[in-house]
């Protein structure tokens, strides 16, 4: 099962998407598909930020969200991202907070990270991922 990034649930609505990524996205049965809280938070703020952001919140709402099932992060989530964090200041790899709170809630459903920031997460301790635009 998979938790999926934001890069990777937003290539179905780009104007040029990778369509071996957005293949393999659609070959996969909804329930074997998760997305962070955070990644919902992440396309929010993209589609506010664009000039006709209600129309890309529809498609968005329509298109990307009903892809996967949503995690809350909840105090399993909030702790365990604490601590990642501390882990990864300590030795000088830190990624960006909203990174932190979907890796940690990969590794809190035991879940594949599918990112297209492959090298990025590579610095978290325990957490498989996958780049689907390495495959494609």
């Amino acid at each position: 099962m998979f938790l999926l990034d934001t890069n990777i649930l937003s290539e179905r609505i780009r104007a040029k998407p990778n369509l071996p990524v957005v293949r393999k996205l659609l070959s996969y049965e909804p329930a074997l598909l998760f997305a962070s809280e955070m990644t919902r938070y992440e396309l929010r703020h993209g589609a506010i930020k664009h000039t006709n952001y209600e129309a890309l919140w529809s498609r968005i709402a329509g298109e990307v969200l009903p892809l996967a099932r949503w995690l809350p992060i909840d105090s399993q989530i909030t702790m365990a991202a604490a601590d990642l964090w501390a882990q990864l200041e300590r030795k000088g790899q830190s990624i960006e907070s909203a990174d932190i709170f979907i890796a940690a809630t990969a590794l809190a459903h035991n879940l594949i990270l599918v990112t297209r920031n492959q090298r990025h997460f590579e610095r978290v301790p325990g957490l498989v991922v996958e780049n689907w635009f390495a495959e494609a």
